[in-house]
């Protein structure tokens, strides 16, 4: 990055245009009026990297001035290693402590220590011990209430299976009766059928053959009555006797009887035998639709009672399977009630073995915790007492110069300043930055630094550090100015760190600041003054087209970041080779008038 020192612009300008002033006065003087030439001042328009900067002067300070202490107060120091104007370096010693009772102290310790801590180690072991024989425990009798839950689902599933089968076997004897349902229900209607018309001929045809036996009897009744009578060849009826010998012969004709007995006797005997006769004939009509049927019945019922016997088995299978179905679910419901205790017991056994094993890692766990706390809190002594002993002896921790010594061999330390070391490997400018400038300067902005010890060379920097209120020393100063009349302006602390130190710098050197608040790379730059602005607000520059004829042209830009003495323009129609016109320093006016339009500053 090019290096620029910042400078007021208006200051830029006031002095240049006094010098144009007095180059023109000089050449107005020198040449003579007809040789006078119109001359036009141009400059290249180039890309460059541009910074806005703030500028400010501070001193060189440290960071490390280190006060030594400790906490050993109402120690005795041993010895005192150092004297001012001594230079130190980071672990030097600076004094000892006599430390021989910490020492002692800390052998008790170490002994305490190790006694607590093998009382301790002993409570842990027999908490592990227990521990590990309830967890053993545990897993034996898991085992045991696992094998009854096992053998108890087993039975359970062994009878849902047998349940399982019994139904399948329900269902194939169903199916087997809902297959024969319509045969044997239409084999059955029509045995039915058949058996009511049979029954009807065969209780005919018994009543008719029991009719026909009692008219047999009343016939030979009737005939044992008309045997007491005959008939001759005559026809003439004779009365026997039981001997068969004639009681009474009588001549009669026949048809005509001896008395009104035989008549009826005779008469009797016929109509029996007619009946008789009648019913023989209705009885052998009836016996023959009897035999005719029984055929039909008969295969009806051979039709039937297979079908019948079938019907029947199954049904009684049917029945069987479900009392069989029955009786297994009851047993089901008992193995299912047995099963379950045996899981309340396992979870039972679980529980009661977890809360066992629980209790157990408690006692480990505070076992544990008791060996660790009285560890902790004996190795916490015995480290109070090797951080005495460590503390015993007093180090610088910088690099640096030994400015004062505040004690001596033989004091009881009481907490005071032991000794003073001044850094001088970490430099940092300090600088009061004033009220107008300190909003723009921010916490890691570049900082560009010169000091006379290191001549022309350039030091980087960056800012570290921005107060939030006024320096106390220039509120102080501002307020008696306010009340004095004048104007005064508070600064601000800035604190800018070393990137590049120089082995050149030494403590309260003055140093030259430009802190860059902004910049930018490879922009389009002109000078300051070249930029032209209208009345209605647009800027512009002049571009010379043709350095023999003097034509110009304006090309309209909008304008960026402004430095010491180029500023940011902005246009499309830019490009390398231009040269941008300088304008003129009207010199109708004297030195002394350009001065005060200027103002107060201009004259510095």
């Amino acid at each position: 990055m090019k290096k620029i020192k910042k400078i007021p612009k208006k200051k830029i300008i006031i002095i240049a245009i006094i010098i144009a002033i007095l180059a023109i006065g000089i050449i107005t003087v020198a040449l003579p009026k007809e040789k006078e030439e119109e001359t036009i001042k141009t400059e290249a328009v180039e890309k460059r990297t541009i910074a806005k900067s703030i500028s400010a002067t501070g001193t060189i300070q440290t960071t490390d001035t280190k006060n030594v202490t400790s906490t050993l107060t109402g120690m005795e120091i041993a010895t005192v290693n150092v004297k001012e104007g001594d230079t130190v370096s980071i672990g030097d010693v600076i004094c000892t402590f006599d430390m021989s009772s910490v020492q002692d102290s800390l052998n008790q310790a170490q002994a305490s220590l190790n006694t607590s801590q093998a009382q301790a180690n002993l409570g842990v072991q027999s908490a592990k011990r227990g521990l590990e024989e309830a967890i053993s425990n545990k897993d034996m009798q898991m085992s045991v209430s696992q094998s009854d839950v096992d053998n108890a689902k087993k039975a359970y599933d062994d009878v849902q299976n047998q349940i399982n089968v019994a139904r399948n076997t329900l269902n194939a004897k169903q199916g087997e009766q809902n297959a024969l349902m319509a045969q044997y229900e239409q084999a059955k209607a029509t045995y039915d059928a058949v058996k009511v018309e049979y029954d009807t001929r065969e209780n005919a045809y018994t009543a008719l053959t029991n009719s026909y036996n009692a008219q047999l009897a009343a016939v030979e009744n009737a005939k044992t009555m008309y045997n007491q009578y005959f008939r001759n060849e005559n026809g003439q009826i004779q009365q026997l006797d039981s001997n068969g010998a004639v009681i009474n012969p009588s001549n009669y004709q026949v048809g005509n009887y001896a008395t009104a007995t035989h008549q009826s006797v005779d008469l009797a005997y016929i109509q029996a035998n007619n009946t008789l006769a009648s019913i023989e004939a209705e009885k052998n009509v009836a016996t023959s639709n009897y035999l005719n049927y029984k055929t039909t019945f008969e295969n009806a019922s051979n039709a039937f009672t297979p079908l019948q016997s079938q019907y029947e088995a199954i049904m009684s299978e049917i029945a069987s399977t479900q009392q069989t179905i029955s009786t297994l679910e009851a047993n089901a419901n008992n193995l299912k009630t047995a099963y379950d205790k045996t899981v309340t017991a396992f979870n039972s056994t679980a529980n009661t073995s977890d809360s066992t094993i629980a209790s157990m890692r408690d006692t480990l766990t505070n076992s544990e915790l008791s060996a660790t706390s009285t560890s902790q809190t004996g190795q916490s002594q015995i480290k109070t007492y090797q951080e005495q002993l460590e503390k015993g002896t007093i180090v610088s921790t910088v690099n640096g110069t030994v400015t004062s010594v505040d004690v001596k061999p033989g004091d009881i330390y009481a907490g005071t300043n032991i000794a003073t070391i001044e850094g001088c490997e970490a430099f940092i400018v300090q600088a009061e930055i004033d009220e107008y400038d300190i909003a723009d300067v921010k916490v890691g902005m570049k900082v560009y630094i010169k000091t006379d010890a290191t001549r022309d060379e350039e030091l980087e920097g960056e800012v570290i550090y921005t107060a939030l209120s006024a320096t106390e020393e220039n509120s102080a100063a501002m307020a008696m100015g306010a009340t004095a009349g004048g104007n005064s302006s508070a600064t601000y602390t800035v604190k800018i760190a070393l990137n590049s130190p120089n082995e050149r710098l030494r403590l309260g050197m003055n140093a030259k600041l430009s802190i860059v608040t902004e910049s930018k790379e490879n922009v389009w730059t002109v000078p300051y003054d070249t930029v032209c602005t209208r009345e209605d607000g647009t800027k512009y520059i002049e571009i010379l087209k043709n350095e023999d004829t003097k034509e110009v042209e304006q090309i309209d830009i909008t304008t960026g970041i402004e430095g010491t003495y180029y500023i940011e323009v902005i246009s499309d129609k830019l490009k390398d080779n231009m040269k941008v016109v300088v304008p003129k320093v009207e010199t109708d006016n004297s030195i002394e008038e350009l001065v005060e339009l200027m103002g107060a500053d201009a004259g510095l």
